[in-house]
């Protein structure tokens, strides 16, 4: 079981990424990209405070960071899928 991070649905916020808060084994962290990620859109309601974005009180608001990537270290990674449960915004998806 691998996981990958969808960065179309992810908000890519460092400071309030739940998947990287509870990582047992820190295989999950944040970096700047010199590119944005074209046509991302995060789904995230008003009152999301874990999601990465910045809604607000208007949900139609939501910004989220184009540049930002949440990435996972599989030399680390142990395949628990906490990270994908505990995700906010369910970008990290399980593959093959």
């Amino acid at each position: 079981m691998k996981f990958t991070v969808n960065d179309q649905k992810c908000g890519a916020n460092k400071d309030t990424c739940t998947a990287i808060k509870v990582c047992p084994v820190n295989a999950i962290s944040y970096t700047e990209a010199d590119e944005p990620i074209t046509g991302k859109t995060v789904n995230c309601a008003a009152d999301s405070s874990g999601c990465g974005c910045d809604c607000g009180d208007n949900s139609s608001g939501c910004a989220p960071n184009l540049y930002g990537r949440i990435v996972i270290d599989y030399d680390k990674c142990i395949e628990c899928g906490v990270c994908a449960d505990q995700c906010c915004g369910n970008a990290i998806e399980m593959v093959g």
